[in-house]
């Protein structure tokens, strides 16, 4: 992964040889990803919790209680199918055609260099400077605080993810486009928390109460069209922009929750924890942002554009844990 970035990945880590998982455990720390350890019974369950992967890491041998390893990673793939597959190989056993489609790539054990490359390739294939994530979040911040001027607002680590899963139930889509880059923006929260955060206050004194669902997509389309205004005012130039008009479809499963964009490429993504100070054990409000340069993204023009811009002023504060 490139030092420009801050971002990290979460990975599912399907490992059962002692000395094989503290190998892949210390090697996802070193290179930045967060290892979401399971075995082969839950490992499917897993994926319903996780809708924010970027891989898997999966040992051939894996003991199963069905089936083997290789049949696992044929139902993960056929579940998740945007997710890569990493496969430790021990045997020399040839894969069959579904096998191979499944996996993304295979890699001997010791062979840590070719599993580096490979993570490289595809989990961190994009990269994103530190300078845009951090502004990203920070005016991000600042909108969600006038949104919701009664609550803390925190925001998480940011990391990239292949999962084209929707979190939660309400979610708006915007254009975003500069001279840099061309793509959208993602809100998601679930419906109930976002009611629960307004009955609680955390918005304006009158917004709360019985809200029926057009309330909270309004409230949620609000806060979505300020980030969007802060980023047009911090990374839109006043010049003319491209004339590019290269579109793709953009495809939404509403049964399965899934959206795509008709990209391959990591989504940059960062989560916003919004709680009530005066209530510390109530559960908080995430809120799901992703950034998907599907159209256009060139961080040596993003570089360029930066170099001369001119400076804006504070955005408010900003909490990263």
């Amino acid at each position: 992964m490139s030092n420009s970035t801050l971002l990290e990945a979460k990975v599912l880590l399907l490992e059962h040889d002692p000395e094989q998982y503290q190998v892949l455990t210390d090697f996802c720390q070193s290179i930045g990803l967060i290892a979401l350890p399971r075995s082969a019974s839950d490992a499917l369950a897993t994926l319903g919790k996780h809708k924010d992967l970027g891989g898997v890491l999966l040992a051939d041998n894996l003991p199963c209680d069905q089936g083997d390893a290789l049949q696992l990673a044929c139902a993960i793939h056929k579940l998740r199918p945007e997710l890569p597959i990493f496969l430790r190989r021990s045997s020399g056993r040839v894969l069959n055609s579904a096998e191979e489609l499944a996996v993304c790539q295979h890699w001997t054990t010791g062979d840590t260099d070719t599993l580096r490359a490979a993570i490289d390739h595809a989990i961190f294939s994009l990269s994103y400077p530190r300078s845009l994530v951090q502004g990203i979040a920070e005016l991000t911040c600042s909108s969600l605080v006038a949104m919701f001027p009664n609550a803390q607002v925190v925001a998480e680590s940011p990391y990239v993810v292949h999962d084209r899963i929707i979190h939660g139930e309400v979610s708006t889509l915007i254009p975003i486009e500069s001279t840099w880059c061309r793509g959208y923006m993602m809100l998601q929260t679930e419906e109930n928390a976002l009611r629960q955060g307004l009955i609680q206050g955390f918005s304006y004194e009158g917004v709360g109460g019985d809200l029926n669902f057009r309330e909270l997509n309004n409230m949620l389309g609000e806060t979505t069209n300020l980030i969007w205004g802060a980023f047009k005012n911090r990374y839109i130039p006043p010049q003319e922009l491209s004339k590019q008009q290269t579109q793709v479809p953009i495809v939404i499963n509403h049964q399965h929750k899934y959206i795509s964009f008709g990209s391959q490429d990591p989504q940059l993504c960062l989560r916003y924890q919004l709680s009530d100070p005066a209530r510390p054990g109530m559960p908080p409000l995430v809120i799901v942002q992703r950034v998907i340069f599907n159209l256009h993204w060139s961080p040596e023009e993003f570089a360029d554009f930066e170099a001369h811009a001119v400076k804006a002023g504070p955005t408010g504060e900003l909490d990263l844990f």
